[in-house]
């Protein structure tokens, strides 16, 4: 039974976002629809339209510091001054957004990345006195210089959701004190699609495939100097790269410069669907990921599941909370800016396709449990029951009437 139970009434679920979600942030997406699935109502708030830039945010700024000077500063305040111009712009933004929120009754606002779309939740909830709730990724606090603020937000949460027992580590390691934030472990959540293997993916050679954006953290670069070496040693190979970024040109050179631009085939953004679709005719899935010079890092790329899903072989690294996902017996995990033993290892699943096989179908049936969006949902709605409880709503929603009515 999928809708809300009779001893439970249903809750109504505010979601602050950054943005309308784009093709990078399908997990969100994924995630609404396994909450909603379980008889949940949500609302999403996104506090940007596609097009937002620092000349709306400037103007939203002027508007709200001339009508509601005095909540401005309050919101300011309660972020703290140390989170500089982002402190204004989330406080300006927070008071946008409150009074839609509060029409959509929720009994929990909930936000997704623990930079300006949770300091905006912290503010929404606070004024309209329900719980407040966020899910912690990686580039969201990794990137974040403001740690005083990050702290302070934190400590600000009913509950903070982390995708990996990783994060929970990285964010203790930046100052935020772990012990004293409520938190538990609730997965990125993959489409949900369970596939099995084709007997054959038909053609000739090997096809390796990348989904994910262009950008240093993801590898590709390493990929391509192992699809070289692969090409080199006489291997029919060829890899497609799905997504695109700031490296896109970057990389198109280097497949040139090493002899591998007839191999390699860069298809840029593309729909869910299409990307997933290029699964279906995959051979190894391959992300090596590493640190960025800027210190960024993946959590558990949502790729790697939705591979997982469809029994494709996966090439990794052991970064991050990669290693909570794959491991040596569900996959090949290989030391980041390694292009020989990523070539090695891609070369040994081609070799040895029995091998291959057997992991992908221990690594699918990992994702199928502990990664299924039905368990993320079940997982978020036992922590927002916790904390939303009958008499909790009723007084929250009170206040609520009285200050939006």
């Amino acid at each position: 039974m999928t809708g809300a139970t009779v001893d439970r009434p249903q809750l109504r679920i505010a979601y602050v976002l950054a943005r309308p979600t784009g093709y990078s942030e399908t997990f969100v997406d994924s995630e609404i629809r396994a909450v909603r699935a379980t008889g949940a109502a949500v609302d999403v708030f996104p506090a940007t339209d596609a097009g937002g830039g620092r000349a709306a945010g400037a103007a939203l700024l002027a508007r709200v510091a001339a009508r509601h000077p005095v909540r401005l500063l309050r919101g300011v305040r309660t972020l703290g001054l140390s989170y500089g111009a982002r402190a204004w712009l989330a406080a300006a933004t927070a008071i946008r957004l409150a009074p839609a929120v509060a029409a959509a009754r929720p009994d929990i606002v909930h936000a997704h990345f623990v930079n300006l779309p949770t300091a905006i939740a912290v503010l929404v909830a606070r004024d309209l006195g329900v719980p407040v709730t966020a899910t912690a990724h990686a580039a969201d606090f990794l990137l974040d210089r403001h740690r005083a603020a990050l702290r302070r937000r934190l400590l600000a949460l009913s509950h903070l959701f982390v995708i990996s027992a990783a994060t929970a580590g990285q964010l203790a390691e930046r100052g935020v004190p772990m012990t004293r934030v409520p938190h538990g472990v609730v997965r990125a959540a993959f489409d949900g699609v369970m596939t099995p293997r084709a007997a054959s993916r038909g053609g000739s050679g090997t096809r390796l495939v990348t989904v994910a954006r262009l950008v240093g953290k993801k590898g590709i670069d390493t990929v391509i100097e192992a699809v070289a070496r692969l090409v080199a040693a006489g291997r029919d190979v060829t890899y497609d790269v799905y997504g695109d970024g700031p490296l896109r040109a970057r990389l198109e050179r280097l497949a040139a410069d090493r002899g591998a631009g007839a191999a390699v085939t860069f298809h840029g953004a593309v729909p869910h669907s299409t990307a997933v679709g290029a699964l279906a005719v995959a051979d190894v899935a391959v992300l090596p990921c590493r640190s960025d010079a800027d210190g960024d890092l993946d959590g558990i790329p949502v790729f790697l599941m939705e591979a997982a899903s469809r029994h494709v072989p996966v090439v990794t690294t052991a970064v991050s909370g990669i290693p909570e996902l794959v491991d040596d017996d569900s996959g090949r995990l290989v030391p980041p800016d390694d292009a020989a033993a990523l070539a090695e290892a891609v070369a040994q699943v081609i070799d040895d396709p029995d091998r291959a096989a057997h992991r992908a179908e221990l690594l699918a049936g990992r994702v199928a449990t502990e990664f299924s969006p039905q368990l993320q949902a079940q997982r978020l709605l036992a922590t927002w029951y916790g904390l939303a409880r009958p008499s909790n709503r009723t007084v929250a929603r009170d206040r609520r009437r009285r200050r939006w009515t």
